[in-house]
């Protein structure tokens, strides 16, 4: 499958552009009850095309719901090709990583060792500088005027090797993410992508993959923001007499609490809310090849009806990544903490070794969580879009 024509919006035109696009699993406009959709991917070299598979008769109501128990729907690749439960999503992503594990975890691995190796050096110098500060403060209870400036220079150079350590690592996950999630859906029919297919079709959306993760966090920042000031107002309110030289009523303090709780819990609530109907904006932009706001629309149209489908297989692949990622790192920090009470000069290189191992551990965890974005965006298609239908055609063809 050499080329393939990419996936369409209902009420865009065909994408004409020559660059390889994932197999076109039918346009996302919803077809008429009980009929399945007539359009069909097309396999090989863009001339001439392949014919329209065989059509399957559609079971009652084949666009919106799952089949009926006793049919049993085809599976050519990692899941089978109906409407998916939240463990058959988590499932499929374990399956995703065995079925592939040269596109899932070889980009991965590569990509954030370099970004270790760029973000462990800094990491050294900078903690290097910083122990040595504290260090020569000794006991001391006051500061000199140069101590204090040294300490406070040396603290903002680590903050900003930490910053730069981030930005990094979210910008190749983002990268990444696009990559993982076109090989995932390969695999849903079966095909097996080498690294280079997928990078070839997800090259010419990188710089759209990057805008849309910075827009979608602005988004998710500024419901933040907006709560954090109002928080800050209740906050001032209260110091509002003793500015005044008074003492703030105890009902003032405790409304002052209250409402910064209160603010607190509405934040995580309204986070949450928009993570979540905001999580396949990636995917979207990557397998429909749409633009970046069109991606957020599709990813908050789909997750309309399931928001709370979405957010149990979110939650519970969450779940499994913070169990790995805290074992993994338990075990290497039993070991740096051994060494670092055993040899207490040797701290800036545990702290840039620690950075690199971070990274490795990202680079092992990033490739299951794409999966189950990529498998929930497709488990949201064959509920509301007959997605399933199509994908029979398409395993049909192969």
């Amino acid at each position: 499958m050499s080329s393939d024509t990419p996936w369409q919006s209902p009420s865009g035109p065909e994408d004409s552009g020559t660059a390889p696009a994932e197999p076109r699993f039918g346009a996302y406009g919803t077809p008429p009850a009980g009929q399945p959709s007539t359009s069909s991917p097309s396999y090989g070299p863009a001339d001439p095309q392949v014919g329209v598979p065989p059509t399957y008769p559609a079971y009652p109501g084949a666009a919106h719901q799952a089949p009926p128990s006793f049919f049993v729907a085809p599976k050519p690749g990692i899941i089978p090709l109906r409407p998916l439960s939240i463990t058959e999503i988590i499932g499929g992503a374990f399956e995703s990583l065995r079925a592939n594990p040269k596109a899932m975890f070889v980009p991965s691995i590569v990509v954030m060792s370099i970004i270790g190796l760029i973000s462990a050096i800094p990491t050294f110098f900078t903690t290097r500088g910083l122990y040595s500060s504290l260090e020569s403060t000794g006991d001391s209870a006051f500061l000199t005027e140069d101590q204090a400036m040294s300490l406070a220079l040396d603290s903002l150079s680590t903050l900003g090797s930490s910053m730069l350590t981030a930005a990094l690592t979210a910008l190749a996950s983002t990268i990444l993410t696009g990559l993982l999630i076109v090989a995932v859906s390969r695999s849903v029919l079966g095909r097996v992508a080498s690294p280079g297919e997928v990078w070839q079709r997800t090259k010419g959306r990188v710089w759209a993959l990057i805008g849309q993760s910075i827009l979608v966090s602005l988004i998710v920042g500024a419901a933040s923001v907006v709560i954090a000031l109002v928080g800050l107002v209740l906050f001032g309110i209260t110091l509002v007499p003793v500015l005044n030289g008074d003492e703030p009523s105890g009902a003032m303090v405790a409304i002052a609490v209250i409402g910064i709780l209160v603010l607190a819990v509405i934040g995580i609530i309204l986070g949450t809310f928009l993570s979540v109907r905001l999580s396949l904006s990636s995917a979207t932009l990557v397998l429909e090849n749409v633009g970046v706001i069109e991606g957020i629309k599709r990813s908050w149209v789909l997750t309309r009806s399931y928001f709370w489908h979405v957010l149990g297989a979110l939650l519970l692949a969450g779940i499994i990544t913070v169990l790995v990622t805290g074992v993994l790192s338990g075990v290497t920090g039993a070991v740096a903490g051994v060494l670092s009470v055993t040899s207490g000069g040797i701290m800036p290189a545990l702290d840039a070794v620690s950075t690199f191992i971070g990274s490795l551990l990202g680079a092992l965890i990033l490739p299951f969580s794409a999966a189950v974005t990529a498998l929930i965006y497709i488990d949201l298609r064959m509920r509301q879009e007959g997605l399933d239908v199509e994908l029979r055609q398409a395993a049909d063809t192969l």
